[in-house]
This record gives C-alpha cells, sequence and structure tokens, in this order.
C-alpha cells in the first residue's frame, strides 16, 4: 500500500514539473516577436549594460528600455528622455551611450535633454527641501567643460520652475523616461508639472527614477517623496506609483541594488493609448514561472 501510494506521489510529482505553467524557461537571445518584460529585464538589459563597458547606469538603461519598447509597442517613431539635475554630467553622458548602444535594437529615434540651473542649487525654500543636508551653490556646473562632453543631449539652463514651462511649449517628442536628481521639494514639484502637458507629449506610463530618496534624513514629509504624495493628491487622472517588486523581475546580481526601490510609474490614466496592448507580458511568459 506504502509503495503504490509512493509510486502515485512520484507520478504526480513528475507530471507537475513538465506542466507548462510551471516550468521557467531562461529567456532567449534573441527577442520575441512581440517583447516581454522576462526577455527585456533577463536578456536585453544585461546584455546592452555588459556591452556598455561600465560607463551605462544600469538604472538609466533599465528606465530608458522600458519607456522605448512601450513606444516600439505604440508604434512611435521618436521619444524623448530627459534628466532633471545634471550637475557635472555623468548621467547626460551616460544616456548618450545608452541611446547609441540601444539604437541596433529600437527603431526609435531618442532626444535627450538634461535640465540643470548650471550654477548649483538654489536656496532652499523651508524644510521640506531638507536644508539640514543641502546647501545653496552645491553640485554647480562647469558648463563649457561638459558641453564638449556632449555629443547629442541638449542642455537646458535655469530654474526648473521656468524650463519645464517652455520645454512643454516646445513641443519636444513624448517623454518616455525622466530622471529626477534635483535633491529639493520645490524643485521636484516644478519637474513634475511635466506630466500635466497634453497627453501626446508624454507616454501612457513613463518609468521615473527618484535619486534622492532613500537614507539620510528624506522622508515622507520632505523632498522628492513629499512632492510625490502632492503631485497624486492633486490629480485625478495622473498618478505615480512605486514599481512594488521591482528587483524580483531582474536578473540575480542587480536584485540588490538599491535603484530598484527608487523606480517609480508615471501613470497618465486619461492618455488615449493607456489600455493598448504593450506586449509586456505574453500567455508563455507569466512571471509566476520565476519563482
Amino acid at each position: 500500500m506504502l509503495k503504490r501510494i509512493m509510486r502515485k506521489t512520484a507520478r504526480l510529482a513528475r507530471r507537475w514539473l513538465r506542466d507548462d505553467r510551471y516550468v521557467y524557461r531562461r529567456p532567449s537571445a534573441s527577442p520575441p516577436r512581440e517583447f516581454s518584460y522576462r526577455w527585456l529585464n533577463h536578456t536585453l538589459f544585461p546584455k546592452i549594460l555588459a556591452e556598455g563597458n561600465g560607463i551605462l547606469r544600469a538604472n538609466y538603461l533599465w528606465g530608458v528600455l522600458q519607456g522605448v519598447n512601450l513606444a516600439k509597442a505604440l508604434g512611435l517613431g521618436c521619444v524623448s528622455v530627459l534628466e532633471f539635475g545634471v550637475a557635472w554630467g555623468n548621467g547626460l553622458v551616460a544616456l548618450e551611450k545608452i541611446v547609441e548602444n540601444i539604437a541596433s535594437t529600437y527603431d526609435v529615434a531618442i532626444d535627450i535633454y538634461g535640465f540643470d540651473t548650471g550654477v548649483g542649487l538654489p536656496k532652499p525654500q523651508d524644510n521640506r527641501d531638507l536644508p539640514n543636508i543641502y546647501v545653496e551653490g552645491r553640485h554647480a556646473m562647469d558648463v563649457e567643460t561638459l558641453r564638449t562632453r556632449l555629443n547629442r543631449a541638449q542642455l537646458i539652463l535655469g530654474l526648473v520652475e521656468n524650463t519645464v514651462i517652455d520645454f512643454v511649449r516646445s513641443r519636444p517628442a513624448p517623454v518616455a523616461f525622466i530622471a529626477i536628481d534635483l535633491d529639493y521639494y520645490s524643485s521636484t514639484v516644478h519637474a513634475l508639472q511635466l506630466l500635466e502637458a497634453p497627453q501626446e507629449l508624454l507616454l501612457p506610463r513613463i518609468p521615473c527614477y527618484f535619486d534622492d530618496i532613500m537614507g539620510l534624513t528624506c522622508g515622507d514629509h520632505n523632498g522628492e517623496r513629499l512632492a510625490i504624495a502632492d503631485f497624486n493628491a492633486s490629480h485625478r487622472t495622473r498618478k505615480i506609483s512605486p514599481i512594488y517588486g521591482l528587483k524580483y523581475f531582474l536578473p540575480a546580481p542587480y536584485m540588490r541594488h538599491r535603484w530598484t526601490e527608487q523606480f517609480f510609474l508615471a501613470h497618465i490614466f486619461d492618455h488615449t493609448n493607456y489600455g493598448d496592448f504593450d506586449g509586456l507580458a505574453q500567455l508563455d511568459d507569466l512571471s509566476l514561472r520565476q519563482e
């Protein structure tokens, strides 16, 4: 009797292991017919990062790939990627290298913009700007030297409260990725005005990286996190949400990286294309199989 039970248990176990719903398959090296989240994260992302010889920023690469992948799925031919808070320019240079490295995968033109005062941080307005950490003039830029390092990125100098308005009026290609490294609550509030732009200037979902939300005295009631909360409270159809559990969808080496907890997704719910199929998930590419 016991042997029969054991044999039956073994048969059920083998059947379970063969069941397609529970088998994890390593992503293929070539893109599937429709881009999938697993292929994007486990194959393309580490491949391009390795080819970048340490120059590319993993967080910027991941955000750009997600945005451009969505643009491709929606049939767009050109998008914009933005960095708020350029300082010495290493992030903007990395964005240029990223765009060069993904050109062979996506037939999508990518415009790059960097926003900065050019003279360092402005004076903190109040305690929400974390004056205990940040001081006026910090992160001052050597503008001319930086310009010699840039090939295609456009540097937009001035207070973000003014430059964002002018940028929207210039009618850029739809925004596909935003990196915010502005330190202050007040500056971040102004940068997030970009998400109030007409829908044709935005993708329906935009990966947003926030640099200054971890550790130190950053919290829910100051800095960039408070700016996010205030934006959400004042907008009904446009919201910024954390990408919960992002690390579980990335290759093992990147699961421990801090930036996985610094990514949010801007949802433009009133966008005409918000509900269009984006090809991130396929019937044979369910996240449950990675467990």
